[in-house]
């Protein structure tokens, strides 16, 4: 790699985890900048039980064979080592002892030659590697997640480069991978606890400054459907009708909220303020926790199908494709997710509705 080159992918790399921060998906595209800054031919990262150090397959993995942390390997390379050589990875044994909590170059720790069963190499050097680099990103109780950068057949110098950028690189690759993980969490707990809301039976959602619907749980979204609340506009406005009392508001300041006319029931709705941002506490305009009072008579009638009261709207929506007969890619597909989002809310409706396949929810 050229000095031009290099500094493009360089500059660029920081970018890319940015994206990927944000974006579990966007790891694929980290991976294949690292991958050409290294001269590494493939990457994968992986969640790895700490007492073997064999590979957890993430979800989608065991959906499709597929995932966004793993670049380089056709379908089947995958499949052989899940099905065969998981257990018996030379590599993985090695690491019990020598834990990699920096860049390893693991064939100077753990040469080929060294190892009397071949099966793990034979399938390696079959599809174009013959070392990795490979260093932690992250512990927990249990588990650890690594990074491995595979090489081809490197010449000392090309094998150095690669192990200077590990070494160089490391702690922005793993603050990268830390934050994107706690802000995964952060939403996954958000939306336990609207879940956990719903199910004590009250509507409840979580609104920007702006009066943007920014999170809902399905008893809120229930309302949605009638005429109580509305969302307007592409930045999905919370709208209320004449009806609705709102509490608490006092603090929204010049962000009025919208009306509308609309013959319904009466409606209590107490607004509580959240702090979205806790580096600048108390100086940002706050979100709203928004939650419903309601009587029975306000309230839309229940759907006929009960897995519509569990599901968020989101999961309805996948929900009727894949009842409707579709596969789940391809329902995931039809309403605008992503590949690997698709299977996370497949996974969240399979939980909530006690099912494991896709044709038990189908006629």
């Amino acid at each position: 790699m050229n000095k031009e080159n290099a500094l493009y992918w360089e500059k660029l790399l920081p970018l890319k985890l940015m994206d990927a921060i944000q974006d579990p998906d966007k790891w694929a595209d980290a991976l294949e900048v690292i991958m050409r800054m290294t001269g590494a031919k493939g990457a994968i990262i992986t969640l790895r039980d700490k007492q073997t150090c064999q590979i957890v397959n993430d979800v989608t993995l065991e959906e499709e064979f597929h995932s966004p942390l793993i670049r380089g390997f056709s379908t089947e390379a995958i499949i052989h080592y899940l099905t065969n050589l998981r257990t018996i990875d030379p590599w993985a044994e090695f690491q019990r002892t020598y834990y990699p909590h920096r860049p390893v170059q693991m064939s100077r720790v753990c040469p080929q030659e060294s190892v009397a069963d071949q099966r793990f190499f034979d399938w390696l050097r079959g599809v174009g590697f013959t070392d990795t680099i490979v260093f932690e990103l992250d512990r927990m109780a249990g588990y650890w997640t690594a990074i491995n950068l595979f090489l081809g057949s490197p010449t000392a110098p090309e094998a150095k480069r690669a192990m200077d950028f590990a070494n160089e690189y490391y702690d922005l690759i793993r603050n990268a991978w830390v934050t994107s993980q706690t802000l995964s969490k952060t939403r996954q707990s958000s939306a336990a606890l609207l879940t956990c809301a719903a199910d004590a039976g009250a509507p409840t959602c979580i609104a920007g400054a702006n009066g943007e619907l920014l999170e809902s749980n399905s008893l809120f979204d229930a309302l949605l459907e009638g005429d109580a609340i509305r969302l307007s506009g592409s930045k999905r406005k919370l709208s209320f009708a004449d009806a609705v009392t709102i509490i608490g508001l006092q603090q929204w300041g010049q962000h009025a909220f919208l009306r509308h006319s609309a013959e319904t029931k009466p409606l209590v709705l107490i607004a509580s303020p959240l702090d979205p941002d806790p580096i600048f506490a108390g100086k940002r305009e706050n979100h709203w926790l928004l939650t419903c009072s309601v009587s029975g008579a306000a309230m839309p009638a229940p759907e006929a199908n009960p897995a519509h009261h569990v599901l968020t709207r989101q999961e309805r929506t996948l929900y009727s494709e894949i009842a409707a007969g579709k596969s789940v890619q391809k329902a995931g597909e039809a309403i605008g997710l992503k590949r690997s989002r698709t299977f996370e809310v497949w996974g969240s409706i399979k939980e909530k509705l006690g099912i494991t396949i896709a044709h038990q929810i189908r006629a």
